[in-house]
């Protein structure tokens, strides 16, 4: 089928960490257990447990932090046990002789602006994206309804409960009997201290050395698609944050071996394959009238291109061109089950309010194990062999098979 892609769209549809569109199930289930406390947070680990976090703050500038944002700010914090900490290779001396903005940097890692209810946590629902009061100067995002405004990198996490066990960023990380409620904020007790990530997607996929076909691959349809339109697809650099914003989502990065098993093997491979179809420009000038037969795969291992083919003009209104937005496009092995992304809606239509493209994929859980195919598709799914790899601009789960489309042949 003649399928038309916007050549624009391929190059850069943005990102958004912000949620536009949910299109998410209401939250449902049952309430899950947690303590109210009568005092503020910080008087609620004075006399807590959690005495290495508790020195921690004491010594940081995080009373006066908060009090000169705003003395009414409720917050959400996630609190590490003294054991993670001892791992981390603090000791309470330690922390006391600590410069104080080295922990602030530490603290408001641990911090969120945007308080989370008990109440609000539903396993049945996707992660709660919470934005840090940690920010990057050196790095910019884009936020707003249409990513229309721009601010400084704030670190995130993800949140979600299950099975009465706290999963930050798609990791187990304490229980739900544990959390406080505060006066002015939720506490979160955690066994770990959360790392912060320093690398991008690109950084991470070229250092580890598995995924030498994956860029390879990339870096010669942008190559092609270069030459033919004179648009750069920057389908490699849009890993990077290094780019005038940064963007955020989530890569099913395929390894070289799941490559070989499709009898791929090099460029001269690559090159017989996208033989079989020859893309070209239509009358617009810009527009590009059907695909390489390799981006029909790997747009299945990239969230916003998730067989994501734009048509240039809307067909309901002849002239007007449409403007495609994506949803928040970060996920955990968490969210990968049907029931709560199955139907996710990835790329919107901002002039008409309306969906262009929803998730065209379908998760396989048997236990700990994660498979994925393409929705309709009779090949072998592939296996996440490695899941929840974070980055600075998104996520990356690690496939061992290609995610082919229905009845395509290599």
């Amino acid at each position: 089928m003649k399928t038309y892609i916007l050549i624009c769209t391929l190059l850069s549809l943005f990102l958004s960490s912000c949620v536009k569109k949910e299109y998410m199930p209401e939250p449902v289930g049952q309430k899950i257990p947690y303590h109210e406390s009568k005092t503020t947070v910080q008087e609620t680990l004075n006399k807590s447990a959690y005495t290495f976090f508790s020195a921690a703050w004491k010594r940081s500038h995080m009373d006066k932090i908060l009090n000169d944002l705003n003395s009414k700010v409720s917050i959400t914090v996630f609190v590490p046990d003294n054991q993670s900490f001892e791992k981390m290779g603090y000791s309470l001396a330690s922390i006391n002789s600590t410069a104080p903005e080295v922990l602030d940097s530490l603290l408001l890692f641990h911090t969120c602006l945007n308080q989370i209810i008990p109440e609000t946590l539903d396993k049945e629902s996707a992660n709660q994206l919470l934005l840090t009061m940690l920010s990057n100067k050196n790095y910019t995002e884009a936020f707003g309804l249409n990513t229309s405004e721009f601010r400084d990198y704030l670190y995130r996490h993800y949140l979600n409960v299950e099975n009465d066990k706290v999963l930050v960023n798609g990791q187990v990380s304490g229980s739900t009997a544990d959390i406080i409620l505060a006066t002015n904020g939720t506490l979160i007790p955690i066994h770990r201290v959360l790392a912060k990530p320093e690398k991008d997607i690109k950084e991470i996929l070229e250092q580890d050395g598995r995924f030498k076909l994956y860029l390879s691959f990339l870096e010669s349809n942008d190559e092609f698609y270069l030459s033919l339109s004179g648009f750069p697809a920057k389908q490699v650099e849009r890993f990077s944050s290094k780019l005038d914003y940064v963007t955020f989502s989530s890569v099913l990065a395929p390894t070289d071996e799941a490559f070989h098993k499709a009898g791929i093997y090099s460029m001269d491979d690559l090159d017989k394959l996208n033989s079989r179809s020859t893309p070209y420009i239509i009358e617009d000038g810009f527009t590009v009238s059907n695909y390489l037969p390799m981006d029909s795969v790997l747009n299945n291992h990239f969230w916003q291109y998730s067989g994501v083919y734009v048509r240039n003009v809307n067909e309901r209104v002849p002239g007007l061109y449409i403007n495609p937005a994506s949803n928040a496009l970060v996920f955990f092995s968490n969210d990968m089950k049907d029931q709560l992304i199955g139907n996710y809606v990835t790329l919107y239509d901002t002039y008409w309010d309306q969906p262009i493209h929803e998730n065209n994929l379908e998760f396989i859980r048997n236990g700990e194990e994660i498979k994925i195919r393409v929705k309709g598709s009779d090949a072998e799914p592939a296996t996440v062999i490695n899941r929840d790899i974070q980055a600075f601009n998104g996520t990356i789960h690690v496939l061992n098979r290609l995610l082919l489309p229905k009845g395509f042949k290599f």
